[in-house]
């Protein structure tokens, strides 16, 4: 009994500390759902017990969207007004979080030929078809659930039929076709996907079997005898919700699944979304959880496809040239001073460094031109945006360059299209692709952890919507890495816990390089490299950590690091130890407050060291080896460049499987990296008048008329921050007199960076916080709202340094916005 005693007034004790809010990251294009969070509980308390709480809050009206057991808590919809703030002061309330939705990514559906031959090579990049071969090893018996638009069952690659007995046998609709129109789930126990597409699109890459069936060509998935697990989140139009996905995340463990794949295509600054913490909680369980990283390539560190184009056969090619012969990037209306290009094809050259694909397109069509070419640059532009009845397409860089060469042999040369459909070696095959994310995360960890073949990808489509497509994107790549999990849990006769198959894979993927570079591509762009299932599963050797994080030039101090060769063969092996030093991204140029949109490719390289350069190890033994780093000596520290690299473990004897552990480290100082965007004149404090929403700037001392004002502060972050917070101080004594009470509550939190483009309205993208009412918070943990007395105060947006330790300032980006009266 005295236990008990104890152990309760423990539990009482917990409650009594308030929890903690954490609004949406500084993305633009995320959507809230309106009065709808996610609460996380504190540990011991159940759902009983947390119902009482919420319903013991005085005023508070809700209703349960949805309960979680792996993930202590639960979804509700607020209909009384309170905000997410409000909800994380309640006792039993550990954290909680904004209702996101969640939107499927755009569908880079190609017009490549099905047929073609070229779309079924990927399998020999990453040695899937020798697996298959040599070992029949097909998935069998192993359980993944595709948690996305649904699956078509109905597909004869797919097994043609849903339960018992079927290859689609698990599953669940959370959501019904209507969704984004309502915003109401309805609920089914029918999975198949039959509008969207990019579900069966995902199933088909991980196990379809196209070989008995009738398709554009005999092809099978990674692990054509998969056992699937259909979770349909997304309606037709691709809607779905942070809190759907974390329900279907559960059933899918309930029911059994080994491997779960969220083709998403969004990643997160920091790890403390629901949706990162529900995931760890199920690895930690020993479910695999494969995600996508996002397309979000184009928008550079810390974070395509052109239209058709119709032109007729005889129109005459032209490259537009400076004067000094060079290709001009087509960007302003005086490149095309004195060239003839009315009713011609122009061809120009695809850097971002002055305009994007919209600038091009204006100048060219003002300059009399009937259509543009653009020249793909490694690293430059990649999603043409086009304009409207102006015909735009890009074109490979080596076939760029053959054409200003022969255009300046023979400037009275004509270049004509062919009338007929051709197939090309798509370039870049095989290198990490444009659209895919660059990392690191918001502490400077490893991401992604690899890479997987994602363009120009022959799979599966519902039948009602042509059964077959070729896609390109992560969405494409994660289903495979997924599957390749299935074939390496066939080879190991048992299901391996998610983290040491993470290792096995990453030991032994093979880095890549960008189109016509000779030096390796960044980690923060590949990981490990592409996967290779072929050595997965052939090797002998472990080689740990998976990854080494050498953070920054701060934290850095002469780092050394022990690494460990375990031997898991049979016989005594030596291993050779070397370096591979990978490209360095550099982001921060001239003063430049926002990453560039195309990084700085360049050849900062680390020194590396090894206590031993060859080490004996025994079967069944594990050998330590000191690795020393040494930084770059070349790269400036204010210019921020990640620099990285892999070492590698070369056992002897033939057809021996090196392994490689990716390292990656950011010179100089990481609390010097800016975080709001200053060139772009951000942080802006403004008001908003409530009756006309016109916008004003805020003179010094400015007295705010609450009845008919709403100031508003303006963010757009280009790097992660761990708090981000909007402070109040008394003018004269400078006393911190609280936080600002905005639409969300109390902001003083976690927020990753802002993109660069908001995708619905073309233009930069930022984010508002509206004060609401003048009402100040004491400290983060306030319960209620103050109100200040008379006087002069000071509005600061505060930005918390990376790795810093929180102190204020001294630890913070610190802007004074405003000086108001009160």
């Amino acid at each position: 009994m005295k236990v008990t005693s104890v152990l309760s007034l423990i539990a009482a004790a917990t409650l009594v500390s308030a929890g903690t809010f954490h609004p949406t990251e500084l993305r633009p294009d995320v959507e809230i759902v309106p009065g709808a969070f996610i609460i996380e509980y504190n540990d011991g308390v159940d759902h009983t017990r947390a119902n009482n709480f919420l319903n013991s809050r005085k005023g508070l009206d809700f209703k349960v969207r949805g309960q979680y057991n792996q993930f202590n808590g639960a979804s509700i919809q607020v209909k009384s007004g309170h905000t997410g703030d409000d909800l994380a002061k309640i006792p039993g309330v550990k954290r909680v979080w904004p209702v996101e939705r969640y939107q499927l990514p755009k569908q880079n559906l190609s017009k490549e030929d099905p047929s073609s031959p070229q779309l079924t090579s990927s399998h020999k990049m990453t040695g899937v078809d020798y697996v298959q071969k040599t070992f029949k090893y097909t998935g069998k018996g192993i359980k993944v659930g595709v948690i996305d638009s649904g699956v078509d069952y109905t597909h004869p690659a797919l097994g043609g039929c849903f339960g018992k007995g079927c290859r689609v046998r698990y599953g669940w609709d959370f959501v019904g076709d209507n969704f984004d129109k309502t915003g109401v789930a309805v609920q089914d126990s029918d999975p198949r996907d039959t509008c969207n597409g990019h579900g069966t699109h995902v199933a088909g890459i991980i196990g379809a079997d196209a070989r008995k069936v009738d398709a554009p060509q005999p092809f099978v998935g990674v692990a054509p005898e998969v056992t699937f697990g259909a979770y349909r989140i997304f309606s037709c139009a691709g809607s779905g919700s942070s809190d759907i996905i974390m329900q279907s995340m559960e059933l899918a463990f309930n029911q059994g699944m080994d491997i779960i794949n969220m083709s998403l295509g969004s990643g997160s600054a920091y790890r403390s979304t629901p949706i990162a913490v529900l995931a760890d909680r199920l690895t930690e369980r020993g479910l695999t959880v494969v995600a996508s990283a996002g397309n979000d390539g184009a928008d550079g560190v810390w974070s395509n496809w052109g239209k058709a184009f119709n032109l007729n056969a005889n129109a005459t090619l032209v490259p537009v040239l400076e004067k000094d012969g060079s290709l001009s990037d087509g960007c302003l209306a005086d490149s095309y001073a004195g060239q003839n290009v009315a009713g011609k094809v122009v061809l120009v050259l695809g850097d971002t460094t002055r305009c994007l694909s919209g600038g091009r397109g204006a100048a060219a069509k003002t300059a009399g031109a009937a259509g543009i070419l653009v020249q793909s640059v490694p690293l430059g532009l990649n999603n043409l945006g086009g304009n409207p009845d102006f015909p735009m397409a890009a074109i490979e860089s080596a076939a760029g360059i053959e054409l200003v060469a022969a255009h300046k042999k023979n400037p009275a040369s004509a270049f004509t299209w062919p009338a007929a459909k051709k197939n090309f070696r798509i370039e870049g095959g095989g290198a990490p692709s444009a659209f895919s994310s660059w990392g690191f995360d918001g502490d400077l960890h490893i991401k992604p952890d690899i890479a997987g073949p994602g363009g120009n990808i022959l799979s599966t489509y519902p039948v009602n919507m042509g059964a077959y497509a070729v896609e390109s994107g992560t969405s494409m790549s994660s289903p495979y890495v997924a599957g390749a999990h299935a074939l390496l849990f066939n080879a190991h006769k048992k299901v391996l816990r998610g983290q040491d198959a993470r290792q096995i894979l990453m030991n032994t993927a093979v880095p890549g390089r960008f189109a016509s570079h000779k030096e390796l591509a960044p980690v923060a762009k590949q990981g490990a490299g592409l996967i290779n299932v072929k050595n997965a599963i052939n090797v002998q050797t472990l080689f740990s950590p998976d990854k080494i994080e050498l953070l920054d030039s701060v934290h850095f101090a002469g780092k050394s690091v022990e690494v460990r060769i375990k031997n898991v063969g049979k016989r005594s092996t030596v291993y050779t130890l070397s370096h591979e030093a990978a490209e360095s991204a550099v982001s921060y140029r001239n003063g430049n407050s926002f990453p560039l949109t195309e990084p700085i490719i360049e050849n900062d390289k680390a020194t590396v060291k090894f206590s031993q350069n060859k080490v004996t190890v025994r079967a069944g033994q594990t050998i330590k080896v000191k690795v020393q780093f040494k930084e770059p000596s070349t790269g400036k520290a204010e210019e921020f460049p990640f620099y990285s690299g892999y070492i590698v473990a070369t056992p002897q004897g033939k057809n021996a499987v090196p392994v490689r552990i990716p390292y990656a480290g950011l010179k100089g100082s990481v609390a010097k990296v800016p975080i709001s965007d200053t060139k772009f004149g951000v942080p802006l404090h403004m008001v908003n008048n409530k009756k006309t929403g016109k916008l004003a700037t805020i003179p010094k001392g400015y007295k705010i008329d609450w009845t008919t004002e709403t100031p508003v502060v303006f963010s757009r972050l280009g790097s992660h921050t761990p708090e981000y917070s909007i402070r109040l101080f008394e003018a004269a004594s400078g006393k911190q007199v609280g936080y600002v009470g905005t639409q969300y509550g109390v902001i003083a939190t976690e927020f990753g960076r802002t993109k660069n483009i908001d995708s619905k309205t073309g233009k930069p993208a930022y984010r508002t916080f509206s004060w609401i009412n003048g009402q100040v918070y004491a400290d983060k943990n306030s319960t209620v709202a103050t109100t200040v007395p008379a006087g002069e105060y000071k509005v600061v947006v505060a930005s918390q340094h990376k790795l810093s330790k929180g102190q204020y300032p001294a630890d913070f980006e610190v802007f004074e916005v405003a000086q108001v009266q009160l």
